[in-house]
């Protein structure tokens, strides 16, 4: 079938990881505390602290609330309440120009040139939809969200499970014939061919390692993608 979507992974994707674990993960580590007193009353604050108490089993307090986020930021948890937080705090640093989002040129100028082909782009990362299209909206090459027609993240469910990409493709409303997964996380790939997805492993430079015998096609390039393989 003809690839009518593509899905691309964020981090070791189209940007380094060194960006989320040396300037974004620092950053809301170190702005947790104030950004959560200043902001204890808005609603998806504390919608994002009841799910926190509700993986905790208990009743927090302010700072063991603060203490359990930024324990979970060091483990690098891929939990859907600390990553709507980790997005917010996020937010202030890329609106007052002191974060910008690196975007790998290769994965620039194809996302470019698949959506000048009429080829629907989409976003799945372990981190919050608020947090792709901040990161997307101030980048190297300015905002570029226009580039994407959808954006995921853990909320439709775990990256490493089947089920997930399933639901992707549902609301895509296409076949996963239809659709190729990019992304540098073995486990999301194997999970997405299962579905019937194309999907390429993209092993970057300083992110990932090549990996021999490999059941899915690697690349170190999103120039290396070929649509009709």
């Amino acid at each position: 079938m003809k690839i009518r979507a593509i899905i691309t992974d964020i981090e070791g994707t189209t940007t380094p990881i060194s960006f989320v674990k040396e300037v974004l993960f620092p950053f809301s580590y170190d702005r947790m505390e104030e950004f959560l007193r200043e902001n204890w009353e808005n609603p998806d604050v504390k919608k994002a602290i009841d799910e926190v108490e509700k993986i905790e089993g208990k009743s927090l307090s302010f700072h063991e609330i603060v203490n359990t986020l930024r324990v979970w930021i060091k483990e690098d948890r891929k939990i859907t309440p600390l990553k709507q937080i980790q997005g917010m705090t996020w937010e202030g640093g890329y609106r007052s120009g002191n974060i910008t989002g690196p975007v790998y040129p290769d994965a620039y100028r194809k996302l470019k040139e698949w959506w000048e082909k009429g080829i629907k782009l989409y976003v799945y990362s372990s981190g919050s939809v608020k947090a792709q299209k901040l990161l997307f909206s101030h980048t190297d090459y300015g905002d570029i969200t226009y580039l994407f027609s959808g954006y995921f993240d853990t909320t439709i469910g775990s990256k490493i499970e089947e089920d997930s990409y399933r639901r992707i493709s549902q609301c895509i409303n296409l076949h996963p014939q239809e659709i190729l997964f990019l992304s540098d996380n073995p486990q999301e790939v194997l999970s997405a061919s299962k579905t019937g997805m194309r999907v390429y492993r993209v092993v970057r430079e300083g992110d990932a390692k090549w990996i021999e015998k490999f059941n899915n096609p690697q690349i170190r390039s999103f120039e290396e993608v070929d649509l009709f393989a």
